[in-house]
């Protein structure tokens, strides 16, 4: 039973580029220290002395500086390309996480806050676009999925190693997160950089280069997209609570240690590299992509609620932890994998851009409103909270889905 999980987890890389894999390399090292972001909440609740509502606006601070990064990410990527926005990405982002040493005031964290989340989230449509162009259709959402997984693993270690830096002192964290982002534009520099005379946009497996393609549809004006966006956003929100409320949860109602939490934590990344590649690999093409986003809805709805019932501590935590881990499998590679189809050729980096801005806006609601619940109603109303904006979620995109199938038959039947 073992050798055939691991010949059809093997099997599951057959096929993507070199490309894709130099990018996912990149992209672990990264994520490798993103150790700031799991213990955000408790640095400024626990450490500075925040209290739970201002962490929140400090976090809602992150959010909007994704949106901003992620909007001019997309628009410089359509303009002077992928590459150079990731590079910038990365080295800027370092040395700002390595100045949040000296920062303690609550409007100038808040600050430093949006100016580091604005640098880091433009190279999220840049390297959407990077992987779009190294990659064919038929391994696109494979290819997404093994970039995922480079990301899960460096998620995997990420809270553990935050853990330990915190255990040595808070300074630590930024110092390894920043040197860590740094490492990246490093091998992102050395393995990628377009050689004299080579075409940065490329298409397809085979890599032949392709010059830039002017962007003929706005993704601002194409509504059944934003429709998409919409529910897309909602069920951001309700993720990203994992980031922002469930940590603070732990260490409330648990009294876990920041080492207890982050190694909980880490779990969701062991899990995601180990699962998804085969997972995905073995039902592609089965159903539809909106079909996989809904069931990942259901289980996102599973996990939060899971909290309201015994036995609590760490049975009911990893109960959690491997629903919103499989939930996250299904709806986050076939959503990117759904825009990557939807966008017109040569506007990916405006469709991919307003994809992540939808995370963005997540992540400035999501911490905001999670923490205000919870400061006026508690944790247990937080999490019914969130199983019914799962819910309005998934009718979102059944409607979407309904539509999408009427319109492929109302244009067959045309066609005949």
């Amino acid at each position: 039973m073992l050798s055939r999980f691991y010949t059809h987890w093997k099997d599951s890389f057959a096929g993507i580029p070199i490309r894709v894999w130099l990018l996912s390399l990149v992209s672990l090292v990264n994520r490798c220290g993103s150790m700031v972001v799991v213990f955000l909440s408790i640095y400024l609740n626990k450490h500075l002395g925040f209290g739970i509502q201002e962490a929140g606006y400090v976090l809602g601070c992150f959010g909007a500086g994704a949106l901003l990064g992620t909007y001019l990410g997309g628009k410089l990527t359509d303009r002077i390309g992928y590459f150079p926005v990731m590079i910038w990405s990365l080295v800027l982002n370092g040395l700002v996480l390595v100045s949040l040493i000296w920062i303690s005031n609550f409007w100038a964290m808040c600050a430093v806050v949006f100016l580091l989340s604005t640098v880091s989230d433009a190279f999220r449509p840049a390297n959407s676009v990077a992987i779009s162009r190294y990659c064919s259709p038929e391994n696109r959402t494979r290819s997404i999925s093994l970039y995922r997984m480079s990301i899960n693993l460096g998620w995997a270690v990420a809270p553990a190693l935050g853990g330990l830096m915190v255990a040595l002192g808070w300074h630590w964290l930024y110092v390894a997160d920043g040197v860590t982002c740094i490492l990246a534009a490093i091998l992102l520099w050395v393995y990628m950089a377009p050689k004299p005379g080579e075409k940065e946009l490329k298409t397809g497996s085979a890599e032949k280069a392709a010059p830039p393609v002017r962007v003929t549809v706005s993704p601002y004006r194409d509504i059944p997209f934003l429709v998409f966006i919409v529910f897309t956003t909602l069920n951001a929100i309700v993720f990203m609570q994992f980031l922002w409320t469930v940590p603070v949860f732990f260490k409330d109602s648990y009294h876990w240690s920041e080492q207890m939490i982050g190694l909980v934590t880490a779990v969701n990344g062991l899990l995601v590299f180990m699962v998804e590649m085969p997972l995905i690999y073995g039902i592609e093409g089965r159903n539809s992509r909106l079909y996989y986003v809904r069931f990942g809805l259901v289980l996102y709805a599973v996990s939060y609620l899971s909290f309201l019932f015994p036995p609590g501590g760490l049975i009911t935590a990893m109960i959690y932890i491997v629903a919103i881990s499989f939930g996250e499998m299904f709806v986050m590679p076939f959503s990117s994998n759904f825009v990557f189809a939807y966008a017109e050729k040569g506007s990916a980096g405006s469709y991919m851009a307003l994809y992540g801005i939808a995370y963005s806006i997540a992540n400035i609601i999501a911490p905001i409103l999670g923490t205000q619940v919870i400061a006026h109603w508690g944790y247990q109303v937080l999490w019914l909270v969130l199983g019914v904006l799962a819910a309005i979620s998934w009718g979102g995109f059944r409607l979407l889905e309904k539509r999408t199938e009427g319109k492929k038959v109302r244009m067959a039947e045309a066609a005949a």
